[in-house]
């Protein structure tokens, strides 16, 4: 076998890893149904709890530097969000670099859009965890359907990487990083978007970061971008948190924040 060229790292293994060490995890008992579906062959999964509010639901877009993820690895935040928030959560599985490109990714996000509002929901919302982030913001600016709001937690924003605080050490790594930037966008990580320079078309955003996460600067120059361009929004940070903790008791106080910044408590 042709070893792979230095600085390219094996993304077969990654995948691999990463779902392994998913469906490893003890699910999270949940209070309603959880179905596995798919449209234009991309694979989805629903999350309808028990006590709901008609007509509300979410598009959740996973974290993985845009390079690996499926439905299993933030199983359990689905669960606890549509717990939490009384709506129905729809995961979706989008392509992946570097098979596919960011923009391939936000039609998938789109498309579980469609679905939803094809099925009556009509206060419809995005959340996107780290890369998912990305995917979540250009899918909102996109998007025809109006939406009610937008979740982003340690969002992947500025994919140059320019913004990256090497001296917060929560991560994600950078090496990586900067290898899946390059595939996810197709070019070069100078011009590469910096998506926390735009708020145009955003509905209200929650962005909620951990104070050690190298992706903090990003997340707070959207909070400000935001305020600039008039789109409601709240930043929160949590203390002593890092990229990831999302799969934490920390993600609790995120969803509490977002229940009543959304005003769906």
């Amino acid at each position: 076998m042709t070893p792979e060229p230095e600085g390219v790292p094996d993304v077969a293994a990654l995948r691999r890893g990463a779902h392994e060490r998913a469906v490893a995890r003890p699910r999270r008992p949940f209070a309603g149904a959880v179905t596995d579906l798919a449209t234009d062959g991309v694979a989805l999964r629903r999350y309808t709890p028990d006590r709901r509010r008609p007509g509300a639901a979410v598009v959740f877009l996973h974290g993985g530097y845009g390079l690996f993820g499926d439905l299993e690895l933030q199983d359990g935040w689905c669960r606890r969000a549509a717990e939490a928030l009384g709506v129905v959560v729809l995961a979706v599985d989008y392509r992946l670099a570097p098979e596919a490109r960011l923009d391939d990714a936000v039609v998938d996000a789109l498309a579980a859009l469609d679905l939803l509002a094809g099925d009556g929901f009509d206060r419809l919302y995005l959340d996107g965890d780290s890369a998912g982030g990305a995917v979540a913001v250009l899918a909102a600016a996109r998007t025809a359907h109006p939406l009610a709001g937008l979740l982003l937690t340690n969002p992947n924003l500025d994919l140059s990487l320019e913004t990256y605080d090497d001296d917060l050490p929560g991560g994600p790594g950078r090496e990586l990083s900067t290898y899946a930037m390059r595939a996810w966008t197709g070019v070069e990580p100078a011009d590469a978007p910096r998506l926390q320079r735009s708020a145009r078309g955003l509905p209200p955003t929650l962005v909620a970061v951990g104070e050690l996460d190298s992706l903090r600067p990003e997340a707070r120059e959207l909070a400000d971008t935001c305020r600039r361009d008039g789109v409601p929004c709240r930043l929160v940070e949590l203390p002593g948190a890092e990229h990831g903790f999302v799969g934490t008791e920390r993600a609790g106080t995120v969803l509490t924040e977002a229940a009543a910044f959304f005003r769906l408590a």
